[in-house]
């Protein structure tokens, strides 16, 4: 299944939930905001496997919010296209919209931050956009080859335009020998996106990739209690919503239903 059609499936699911539990209707108490936040990585040279790697280096930069229903990170990326490629402006236009769909598919609908207070759920969004003024820029080369955050391919996933967005907004690699966050003890994955979970069509969004979305809600509302909690997958509320359905059936039915 495609990545927008789980994340629409998981939303609705989230919502279905939702109402099943009796989650309380938003009271937009608390206090909204949008900052620009920009920065710098740096990692070490270091070796592994007899070669040495490194050291790597990018500026980071965004625009993060948060209006009452949802947190987002907004970034403009400015594409400039190899001739190598041939393309016209409808072709370049369908590349553009087709990036903005597919990592925000990927990206958005795996976390949201819950209100300790109220048990209200606010969804952990980005907003990939083209128009600028632009945060990063990125070179569209044809075919294959060693995409890194400055120089994607036109054969790229979108899982792996998806964890280069995710160096747009200041995560370090997670596999060996990338631009790890330290050495010898970096922080590795085998199936997170930022680590050799890219190379998967499903990767794992552990809670890490979203901490600044809850330090910037903390910022914005110190006196409050708030934590990261991971959207259930689709299955999961399937099952909930077919068990209740289930339920209902046999106290209308009798025992003959559902066996």
């Amino acid at each position: 299944m495609a990545p927008s059609t789980m994340r629409q499936l998981s939303c609705l699911a989230l919502a279905l939930g939702l109402l099943f539990v009796g989650v309380r209707q938003a009271t937009a108490t608390l206090i909204h905001g949008s900052e620009n936040v920009s920065g710098r990585r740096d990692t070490a040279r270091y070796t592994y496997n007899g070669k040495s790697y490194g050291p790597f280096g990018w500026d980071y930069s965004y625009i993060r919010s948060f209006d009452g229903t949802k947190l987002t990170k907004h970034v403009e990326v400015d594409f400039l296209f190899d001739a190598g490629l041939g393309w016209g402006d409808a072709e370049k236009a369908a590349y553009k919209a087709g990036i903005e769909s597919g990592i925000e598919a990927i990206w958005n609908g795996q976390y949201s931050i819950r209100d300790n207070g109220t048990g209200l759920l606010y969804p952990l969004t980005v907003d990939v956009a083209t128009t600028g003024p632009f945060n990063q820029v990125v070179v569209l080369h044809p075919g294959d080859g060693p995409t890194n955050l400055y120089n994607w391919y036109e054969n790229d996933t979108y899982v792996i335009n998806a964890h280069e967005f995710g160096h747009m907004l200041g995560l370090y690699d997670e596999y060996l020998p990338g631009a790890i966050d330290q050495y010898p003890n970096p922080t590795l994955s085998s199936d997170g996106l930022m680590g050799l979970g890219a190379l998967d069509p499903d990767p794992v969004f552990y809670p890490r990739y979203f901490q600044q979305y809850l330090d910037y809600m903390v910022q914005l509302n110190p006196t409050e209690s708030f934590s990261l909690v991971q959207v259930p997958e689709p299955a999961t509320w399937l099952l909930l919503v077919v068990g209740l359905a289930c339920l209902a059936a046999k106290r209308r039915l009798g025992s003959r239903a559902c066996r």
